[in-house]
């Protein structure tokens, strides 16, 4: 079933463990995944401040590209990059 989308909170059901019986392996994956530290959320603040890259030059030059008319788009440079971020990220 959808749900609309509304600026409502999910609600959140809790999984009894007659359905979904905890495990040691589960409860050791659990344990294993890295908690932020105060360096990464200071990094990850600082870069989010600082904003996206940003190169006036480069944006001009494929503006003047794109209007006279010579820019070419790469489709296999496209679809490699697609296929290599599909490959390291698949779950």
């Amino acid at each position: 079933m959808v749900h609309s989308v509304t600026s409502k909170p999910p609600i959140l059901v809790a999984v009894t463990s007659k359905f979904a019986p905890e495990s040691a392996a589960m409860r050791n994956a659990a344990a294993q995944i890295p908690q932020p530290t105060t360096q990464n959320i200071s990094l990850a603040s600082a870069l989010a401040q600082k904003g996206p890259p940003f190169d006036p030059a480069r944006i001009a030059s494929l503006k003047e590209a794109i209007a006279s008319g010579s820019y070419r788009i790469d489709l296999g440079a496209i679809a490699d990059g697609i296929i290599r971020f599909g490959s390291t990220n698949a779950g």
